[in-house]
């Protein structure tokens, strides 16, 4: 942690004290509050936790490029590590809320990653997030290619199980950086191939190629539908640091969602709070599982 980071993270505990003895906060936003002040105490306490280790992923291969673990055709080797950087690159464009519909990858040289060494268990190769300029890490500790590691595998392992399942972390990318992993499982199935994918927090394994092709499918975009919809009514709190809100609507059904980066300072939801508003959200949904909501504007 760098002295601008430790000041920043004074005046966020500074803040956070004030806010909570406000009088008429919801319990949800009092939690909240109180969980992330405890996550920033502790970073003062341990301002060396902050420094940069980078993130890993290690994706092997099987199917009818491999050649066991002696080695894999080339032309393959070449598309496929090239469409899973793709991804995750895209996916971590997505994650900083800088992905448009169209035009270039943004950010692409602060999200790259790096080949260090062949994997052996068929055969694949191990991946490292390239260093950072100042190898510094925000507060919440992770960097937009470790977050987008975990959710590619996530992403894969939940294309393999129900709409429910899958619909959570689709909620949590957008449409065209799901595309791209679409793309990838699209190479893979062009040449009889399916893979593995291991991470810190992740490990699995496609077990054949009609399984891919399932799970391209259900990745595709006519099996996830997107539409603007409205709410009235009025908010309950947010979990800031899990840009996370509660709304309850008119008729007293209480919604949750997802707050886009777009909004930089979530807490703000919980100096409005029961008071009448109507909210612009985005409701997505896969398959038959329930719409999943984030909202990108504040309506005041």
């Amino acid at each position: 942690m760098n002295r601008t980071e430790f000041t920043h993270a004074q005046a966020e505990i500074n803040f956070l004290d004030r806010m909570s003895r406000k009088s008429g906060l919801s319990k949800l936003a009092q939690l909240s509050m109180n969980s992330r002040k405890e996550q920033v105490e502790s970073r003062l306490l341990d301002p060396g936790r902050g420094a940069f280790s980078p993130a890993k992923a290690v994706v092997t291969y099987r199917g009818a490029p491999v050649w066991g673990v002696h080695g894999v055709v080339a032309e393959f080797g070449a598309i496929a590590t090239a469409k899973f950087s793709e991804a995750i690159t895209a996916v971590a464009a997505s994650i900083g809320g800088v992905l448009n519909d169209f035009g270039p990858i943004p950010n692409k040289a602060q999200n790259q990653i790096l080949i260090t060494g062949t994997a052996i268990g068929s055969f694949g190769f191990e991946f490292e997030e390239a260093p950072s300029l100042d190898a510094q890490l925000p507060l919440e500790g992770t960097t937009s290619v470790s977050q987008a590691f975990e959710l590619v595998a996530e992403l894969l392992e939940a294309s393999t199980k129900s709409d429910e399942e899958l619909s959570e972390p689709a909620s949590r990318v957008g449409t065209r950086a799901i595309a791209t992993i679409s793309d990838y499982l699209e190479k893979l199935i062009s040449y009889e191939a399916y893979c593995s994918v291991t991470t810190r927090d992740h490990l699995f394994s496609f077990t054949s190629v009609d399984q891919v092709r399932i799970s391209r499918s259900r990745l595709s975009p006519e099996n996830i539908v997107e539409k603007d919809v409205e709410f009235s009514g009025e908010f309950l709190g947010a979990f800031p640091a899990e840009r996370r809100f509660e709304f309850k609507t008119q008729d007293g059904t209480v919604i949750h969602g997802r707050i886009a980066s777009a909004i930089e300072d979530p807490a703000v939801i919980n100096m409005h709070l029961n008071k009448a508003f109507t909210i612009q959200v985005s409701a997505r949904t896969v398959g038959k599982g329930r719409p999943r909501y984030t909202i990108s504007q504040l309506p005041w």
